[in-house]
């Protein structure tokens, strides 16, 4: 790692930074402070708004993605307006009652920018004497209210978890800002405003009671008095994007940084310890509800994993800066166990719980979470770290000496917040219920959206056209009746929704003096500790770990095909959640720690609060020339090992997350949760040890300013090599390996080229001149390399290419890592025009002419992108590396370039390191490979590889057709009760496909019924038989054969109609409340394929425009598995195209079955001809 010199203990003199250049400079205010706390405001602003409201609307269930999504965003914003206005005085001002502050505006400039303090009325003892001492900040009343506002906010959003799907939005429109006034204050000035239970003691470091614990009862109470969901949403509530749910999920988690972080009101000691804390129970907690999955579901589930790194993070808030990581790894198990227990095993024998429909289970992620963490820390809190943070003299967990009474504190507590929460938000919900309903009329619950606000959140079909205020309301999908609506353009437009205009307004400033205030520092920060340093080491950490989450992950999810994404996805999450917990308990210190070899540190724990809460310093083995002169000076940042072992955890997550990309589409995935932690122990620990922690590269003087070698190239190495070893891909996936969703892997691609401004920048450990160089060769590096692989795309194919634009960036970023604050920044450009061309043809070119490239299937390029372009950098760092930024880094003396007089020693030593980096990673990863294949295959089967998430997890990443429904055919069978999605009961039907995983195909079946009302016509049910169709009935009727191969067969007529296909696409079939249930949705595709009738006749176009709910059938015969990854350039292919597979018993390019059918679907004997969708178009 890059490094500056210390010769000792004390911090260099500094230039004045609070010199009172202006009045907006008080002498009391600490720059460094305000600026980590405007930070830590912005990363809890970023977990509500996008991360909540983006989780909100893609967990649930399609038709309710807009209203979810809306719920959370105006709770965000009315809170802000209520908050300054009167909620924050009631929470933060002076006292009114034991439990409540005086109301009172949060507006005015002289409040506002003048030095904040709370509790605002000082609390004395019988003796006279201060009881709780006050706590002032150094920085204006601006930013707590601004802090303390992203609290308030994210406990209302949290709340609207449990209501969404029913809840009248003008009823949440009133409740929001009665629940904050009435509620929320309450809680925060009892607990943090110099309430009752903050004098009695009640620890709650940053809102498991104040937050979770309220918006938990609360929103369980809501969701009472406001009722349940229709029993359709309840039964099926799968979420409709899991790659977006996923992106929600990484804003939260890397969020929290500021949650916790930003408690303490200073980036001191207490901050990087909760900081690390967090992660370190966000990671046990996902990993140990990840084991309960597997045990007892058989398989690992993406959503579960989600649901436990929250149950972590909200279980650590109450004590993150007051307990041992030890204590927050024991803190993270419990809370993946114990709500796992309460959501899984409790609620289905709990009648109240099951009673309460719950929507997102906020009171188990929440309230139990929160109440569990409560009482953990009343056992597990520590004097020393109380005494840094708690206002009361003396608090200590049961552990240390606290005795009972902590814990009896903690529970009196939160009966109080309970109760309150309980009484208050009935009473609220039961005054608004006299004047608007609680909950929105069955007609709007069964549309969902549409009714609500009159949009839709996908518009994905057909041409895209979503909504048109002018069109039949019956083209429209949703509706809750087969009549048209009559309503004018008028009344359309007001049924919409509202639409919002921006004002802006500018305020006059007033210069206004400030009294004299006591300096900056105080005696209890050590004298080490610059807070300017520690606040940006911090902020560089956080943005290196939205680089992997959710930034790789969302861009692993959709890059790959559709059928890979939720796998792809878990594998990156996984490595992320797993390299934490390793790496504080040994890997750490084998990177960074006491010499062992000269390419490897001793092992040992990084847990304990004096090793955490020490100052930084490393190489942790001094290392003496023969003259007895120190070779190599130690570097001694102004920060505690706590950030820096965060900030080097960052750096190692991020290596195994890009060495799993060249894994993705086919390794096991319980090889790889055994491959991760192996690695990362006996290949990452060395290659970072030798290059930055005192190894023998290190003091050679081998130049790797922030990973080019350590991070990029030893993934790219050792995923080439993995991906030899696990073997290829179907033949299937390799040919046809489309991106899923080119919006989202673009999204993951901009986190990682921004969040590489923590990966370059913090390299130094301090916001310094070499970390603005590095920034800004950072980005001038993406953006030279991005426009060089753009143009060689457009030169040699003719067209740009937007995947082809994100690998140029990638290759870009990667290839000045090496040097990024070492080399000018015309070096940079050059560097990366390097970087924009060298992969390229190494990947286009070379890779088709290489046997051994064609024979690996390296999924994503990784050794082209990391291998090839880290290689690169490091070797043009080598040449192009500057005297005078060397200087200020290495702890080499006089290194530099070769251009600059360094020779071809400092080329050599680059080329050296290079070769120990790649031969190391392929004998290492070999080995350990070997090692696992002998107990778990690397590899999943071929059946499950023909299937993909649906074996592998249980779960699809997409359920946007139709009504959002996707069929469960195993997981939880038996609170299922034998009944299809669709309500159909299936104990004639042997209908389950072998080794389809926990989802089936997705068909419903229509059960003969007298009579179907249709969109526009009322047809008797016998009329519809296909050949009693006339020509222009204009009718598509899919059918299933009862044959024992069960072929789908179709009857197509006319086909010229195509005028008709995007009122098919956006369309709705029969009325499902007036019917029996079915397919709701439809889609129309175009194919040609091959099969046989019962009777043995061949047909040669069984199927040519069918309405398929999904394009989901799983044709096992049909190259890649699925309708609707059929597709060319030019539209679909055809028949004709492949004529080797299709008829019964001819071979699968893959191995599988050649049969067009879905196995084993065999229908009741006595119907010949089962109808499974008719769709009617709209009339002319």
């Amino acid at each position: 790692m890059p490094h500056f010199t210390s010769t000792g203990m004390s911090p260099p003199p500094e230039p004045g930074p609070y010199m009172p250049d202006f009045p907006a400079v008080p002498a009391w205010l600490n720059k460094g402070d305000n600026a980590w706390q405007l930070v830590a405001a912005t990363f809890v602003g970023l977990q509500s708004m996008p991360g909540l409201v983006v989780l909100y609307g893609s967990i649930v269930k399609k038709k309710w993605a807009v209203n979810s999504a809306f719920m959370a965003l105006y709770a965000y914003a009315s809170t802000l307006i209520v908050w300054v206005l009167v909620g924050f005085r009631m929470a933060f001002g002076e006292r009114l009652l034991p439990f409540w502050a005086k109301a009172g505006p949060a507006l005015t400039q002289d409040f506002l920018v003048r030095r904040a303090v709370f509790p605002a009325t000082a609390h004395y003892g019988r003796g006279g004497v201060l009881e709780t001492p006050r706590t002032e900040p150094y920085y204006a009343e601006a930013s707590l209210v601004l802090f303390e506002f992203e609290f308030a906010a994210i406990t209302l959003v949290l709340l609207a978890g449990s209501l969404l799907g029913r809840m009248n939005i003008k009823a949440w429109m009133a409740f929001t800002p009665l629940w904050l006034l009435f509620s929320y204050t309450v809680g925060a000035f009892s607990l943090w405003g110099g309430g009752f239970l903050y004098q009695w003691g009640v620890i709650d470091y940053s809102g498991g009671y104040v937050i979770h614990l309220s918006s938990g009862i609360a929103g369980f109470t809501a969701a009472y008095w406001v009722g349940p969901r229709l029993k359709s949403d309840r039964e099926r509530f799968s979420p409709n994007n899991i790659l977006l749910m996923i992106a929600g999920g990484g804003l939260l988690w890397l969020g929290w940084a500021g949650f916790n972080g930003g408690a303490p009101y200073a980036p001191n000691v207490t901050a990087s310890v909760a900081v690390l804390n967090t992660n370190v129970s966000a990671a046990t907690s996902l990993l140990t509800w990840t084991c309960l999955d597997v045990i007892f579901f058989g398989k690992p589930s993406v959503i579960g994993a989600v649901q436990g790194m929250m149950t972590g993070l909200v279980c650590i808030t109450p004590g993150a800066g007051l307990v041992h990581t030890w204590s927050a790894m024991l803190m993270g198990m419990s809370a993946g166990s114990v709500p796992w227990f309460t959501m899984m095993i409790l609620h289905k024998k709990s009648t109240l719980l099951m009673k309460v429909d719950d929507t997102l289970a906020v009171f188990h992620t929440h309230a139990v979470a929160g109440v569990l963490g409560g009482v953990l820390t009343g056992l597990l809190a520590t004097p020393e770290l109380c005494a840094l943070d708690s206002p009361i003299p003396g608090s200590r967990g049961v552990f240390y000496g606290g005795g009972v009474v902590q814990i009896g504190k903690q529970l009196g507590g939160a009966l109080f917040v309970t109760v309150w929460n309980l009484v208050v938000t009935s009473a609220i919900l039961l005054c608004i219920g006299l004047f608007i309903p609680l909950r929105m009329p069955d007609d709007q619950l069964m549309i969902g959206d549409d009714a609500a606000h009159g949009e839709e959140a996908y518009a994905l079909w057909g041409d895209g056209e979503k909504f048109d205020v002018t069109r039949p309301e019956t083209t429209r999908t949703g509706g809750a009746s087969g009549a048209a609506r009559e309503d004018t353009v008028e009344q359309r437009l007001t049924s919409m929704g509202a639409r919002g205009v921006t004002i802006q307004l500018a305020g006059r400033s007033t210069e206004m003096a400030t009294p004299p205030q006591p300096g900056p520092y105080t005696a209890d920060l050590p004298a080490w500790l610059n807070k300017g340093d520690n606040a940006w080491q911090l902020t560089a950490a956080t943005f290196v770990g939205i680089q992997s989450m959710p930034g790789l992950v969302v861009l692993y999810g959709s890059i790959v095909k559709k059928k890979w994404a939720v796998n792809s996805a878990f594998m990156a999450l996984y490595a992320y959640a797993s390299t934490l917990i390793v790496w504080v308990l040994v890997g750490f210190r084998m990177a960074f720690g006491d010499r062992l070899l000269p390419f490897w540190g001793k092992a040992g724990p990084a847990l304990a609060e004096g090793f955490l809460a020490s100052r930084a310093s490393f190489p942790a083995t001094a290392r003496y020339a023969l003259d007895g002169a120190l070779a190599a000076p130690r570097t001694e940042p102004h920060c505690p090992e706590a950030s820096l072992v965060l900030f080097e955890f960052e750096l190692a997550a991020i290596t195994l997350v890009l060495l799993a990309g060249s894994l993705l589409g086919r390794m096991n995935i319980r090889a790889w949760m055994a491959f991760t932690p192996l690695w990362l122990l006996f290949s990452y620990t060395i290659c970072a040890f030798s290059l930055w922690g005192g190894g023998f590269l290190y003091q050679w003087g081998v130049i790797d300013y922030s990973g080019g070698y350590v991070v990029h190239l030893s993934s790219g190495v050792a995923g080439f090599t993995a991906a030899y070893w696990v073997g290829p891909r179907l033949k299937s996936d390799r040919e046809r390996f489309a991106p899923n969703n080119i919006l989202l892997m673009i999204a993951g691609g901009g986190l990682l080229w921004l969040g590489w401004a923590g990966f370059n920048g913090g390299a130094p450990y301090a916001p310094k001149i070499t970390a603005s160089i590095a920034v800004l060769n950072t980005n001038v590096s993406a953006a030279a390399s991005l426009l060089t692989w753009t143009c060689l795309d457009v030169f040699f194919f003719g067209k740009p290419s937007v995947i082809g634009a994100v690998q140029g960036m990638m290759t870009g970023l990667v290839c000045i890592t090496a040097g990024a604050g070492l080399v000018h920044t015309w070096s940079a450009i050059l560097m990366v025009v390097c970087a924009g061309s060298v992969p390229w043809v190494t990947m286009m070119i070379l890779h088709k002419r290489s046997e051994l490239l064609q024979k690996v299937d390296d999924t994503l390029a990784v050794f082209h992108t990391h291998a090839v372009a880290g290689l690169l950098g490091g070797v043009l760092t080598g040449l192009l590396a500057t005297p005078d930024l060397m200087a200020l880094q290495s702890h080499v003396p006089g290194a530099r370039g070769a251009l600059y007089g360094g020779g071809a020693a400092q080329v050599g030593k680059q080329l050296a390191g290079a070769l120990f980096v790649v031969a190391w990673n392929v004998v290492v990863t070999t080995g350990i490979l070997l090692g696992v294949g002998l107990v778990v295959p690397l590899r999943m089967p071929d059946d499950q590889l023909r299937i993909g998430d649906d074996a592998a997890h249980g779960e699809e990443a997409y359920a946007i057709w139709g009504d959002g429904e996707r069929f469960e055919v195993t997981r939880n069978e038996a609170a299922r009760d034998g009944v299809w999605g669709n309500g159909v009961r299936d104990e004639a039907l042997d209908h389950r496909l072998p080794g389809m995983g926990a989802r089936g195909v997705t068909i419903q079946f229509l059960p003969l019924c007298p009579c179907f009302a249709f969109s526009f016509d009322a047809i008797e049910f016998q009329q519809l038989h296909h050949k009693q169709l006339r020509q222009d009935d204009k009718f598509f009727i899919l059918n299933l054969s009862p044959s024992k191969h069960t072929l789908l067969q179709v009857t197509h007529l006319q086909k010229e109609q195509h005028e008709h296909r995007k009122e098919y696409d956006k369309g709705r079939l029969l009325k499902q409340k007036q019917l029996c249930p079915i397919l709701n949705t439809c889609r129309m595709q175009e194919l040609t394929l091959t099969g046989q009738d019962p009777s043995g006749q061949a047909h040669g176009s069984l199927l040519q425009s069918a309405l398929l709910h999904q394009c989901e059938l799983p044709y096992q015969g049909f190259r890649g598995g699925s309708v609707n990854e059929q597709r060319t350039e030019g539209g679909l292919r055809r028949h004709d195209d492949f004529p080797e597979v299709g008829a019964v018993g001819d071979p699968d390019p893959d191995g599988g079955p050649g049969r067009l059918a879905v196995p084993a679907l065999h229908q009741h004997p006595a119907r010949a001809h089962l109808p499974l969708a008719l769709g009617v178009p709209p009339a002319a």
